[in-house]
């Protein structure tokens, strides 16, 4: 396999720490983020959500879903749910980010770091342990972990989502985007199903098709089965979804 680009669709931080980290290997890199992030007042948006999260009892269940909900989420909680919750991490990134906060995870997947891996985890428990499945509060974005949102309610959580931040549309960066038509093989990142279909929306047709008749990594088979729907040439799975993962993932297809 031989591509000479590599398309990354990350927040702009992220991403141009692995097109930093990509540098070495000889690979032009294309940074073209979905969106750019923002933190959103959960008080004020969303006042009676944090009017029950204030009177929450012990048993209540408080999943944060990335390391972006731990550094917009964390400090807007009421200091009792932060401290008196169970505390649920979607990986080990997350965990990880909640851990230098000073905040202990009682539940993390099994293995795996989607919304799946944490339910199957949480499946495993006894209810008597967690009080007969009171409040599950989901720190996340605006249009995201709605499998995660529907399986706990399913199961008899009272589950309310917790909008800490939310995206917006990032500029198309017209000169990043003009490294395309030099490229004979490139190689997207993709990490959400929202970017992809962000960029498949606002793209031109052109640089659209171009990457879709190339090949494609993605950090989950739950995100490899939505990619099949746009048709690239080849789909590679990452073995996880940070840029250490996907610069390992990136070294080994080139």
């Amino acid at each position: 396999m031989s591509f000479t680009h590599v398309f990354i669709t990350r927040p702009l931080k992220e991403s141009q720490e692995l097109a930093a980290m990509l540098s070495p290997l000889g690979l032009q890199t294309i940074v073209q983020p979905a969106f750019n992030f923002f933190p959103q007042d959960i008080q004020a948006s969303q006042p009676d959500v944090y009017d029950e999260m204030s009177l929450a009892g012990p048993g209540t269940l408080v999943v944060f879903t990335s390391p972006r909900a731990v550094a917009h989420g964390l400090s807007q909680l009421p200091d009792t749910i932060r401290f008196q919750s169970r505390i649920a991490a979607i990986g080990p990134a997350t965990a990880k980010a909640l851990a230098n906060a000073g905040i202990r995870v009682n539940v993390i997947p099994a293995k795996g770091y989607t919304s799946e891996a944490l339910l199957e985890t949480l499946s495993g428990e006894d209810s008597a342990l967690t009080g007969g499945r009171p409040f599950a509060f989901i720190i996340a974005a605006p249009g995201g972990r709605q499998v995660l949102f529907d399986s706990l309610t399913d199961n008899g959580w009272r589950t309310r989502m917790v909008m800490a931040y939310r995206p917006e549309p990032a500029v198309l960066d017209k000169a990043e985007l003009s490294k395309l038509h030099d490229a004979s093989g490139v190689l997207s990142v993709w990490t959400s199903a929202n970017t992809i279909k962000a960029l498949s929306q606002r793209l031109q047709p052109a640089a659209w098709f171009q990457l879709s008749q190339g090949d494609w990594l993605v950090i989950s088979e739950r995100l490899r089965r939505l990619a099949r729907a746009y048709g690239p040439v080849r789909i590679h799975l990452a073995s996880g979804p940070g840029n250490p993962e996907l610069f390992s993932a990136i070294r080994n297809l080139n």
